[in-house]
């Protein structure tokens, strides 16, 4: 199911793409005609600097943008998804554990016990825990039924699981060692959950970074396209400021990707919800780095 959710979010992110590389240019058009914003139309204008392609006109600058974000959002739904499953996962794995020793002395044998705790956990880690039984019931090998049943839970709550595994060779003492991981569990759920808390201001200032950035090109491109639209005595060459605006696109597009890594992987611990900061941290970005001139003078 995860591989199918991901074949799907590959698919939605190309689709989208597409769709945003076809309709941006008549959308640029009509603002063009009605606002008079030729600036946002697509040239495709592209230098080459030491044989790297630099996008050189603002309205490619837009397109390319528009794409990256085209592409995230679905990215970032499905990372949503398997984040929220995550938790879950972590969630009814201590309640598992807990339920577990209960069921074991209640129980005339291991599957039964086992069958009887997934009726009392929710989707989707009942799923895991009933197949994981029945698969031990026709092969009374609770190893293989366990690797068998959790191949494809998230790899932290398959770590913490096996503990059913190594609780039964321990003879009477399951209902101690299971007691432990589920405090062992718990305890990492809640310190993650703090370190969220205390670490989401900095989403804040990774943002602003970005954003400080994009402010500090734009003005550099405006002075520059000021300073060279003069030629000054003795200047044999002239910038390029369409190589120069162009380059910095790509450096900002390179600021806001590392920033919302950093974001997602220290505040959650999972990099795919840098999906969700491209798609916010991109647009507001260019639009602060293409207006920076408008703002400024």
């Amino acid at each position: 199911m995860a591989r199918l959710a991901a074949i799907v979010t590959v698919i939605l992110s190309i689709v989208s793409v597409g769709a945003w590389l076809a309709g941006y240019p008549h959308m640029a058009n009509v603002l063009a005609s009605f606002f008079g914003l030729d600036w946002v139309k697509p040239y495709h204008t592209v230098k080459f600097v030491y044989f790297v392609p630099v996008i050189a006109d603002r309205g490619t600058m837009i397109m390319i943008s528009g794409a990256i974000v085209a592409a995230m959002v679905p990215v970032y739904f499905y990372a949503r998804q398997r984040y929220t499953e995550l938790r879950m996962f972590e969630e009814q794995l201590i309640e598992f554990l807990l339920i577990l020793p209960g069921m074991l002395a209640a129980s005339p044998s291991t599957a039964d016990a086992l069958l009887r705790t997934a009726r009392m956990l929710r989707p989707p880690f009942n799923s895991y825990v009933e197949r994981m039984a029945r698969i031990y019931a026709s092969t009374g090998d609770l190893e293989r039924a366990f690797n068998e049943a959790f191949t494809a839970a998230p790899s932290k709550v398959r770590i913490l699981a096996r503990s059913v595994v190594t609780a039964a060779k321990t003879g009477g003492h399951i209902h101690i060692v299971l007691s432990k991981v589920a405090a062992y569990a718990d305890a990492s759920r809640r310190l993650v959950g703090l370190a969220e808390a205390r670490l989401s201001e900095y989403k804040m200032i990774a943002g602003l970074a970005a954003v400080a950035y994009a402010l500090t090109a734009g003005v550099t491109v405006a002075l520059v396209a000021q300073a060279t639209a003069v030629p000054l005595p003795g200047m044999t060459t002239r910038i390029d400021t369409g190589v120069l605006a162009g380059l910095y696109f790509y450096s900002l597009i390179m600021i806001v990707v590392a920033s919302s890594i950093v974001i997602a992987r220290v505040v959650y611990g999972y990099i795919a919800l840098a999906s969700k900061y491209i798609a916010m941290l991109l647009p507001l970005s260019l639009a602060v780095y293409l207006a920076a001139p408008i703002i400024i003078f």
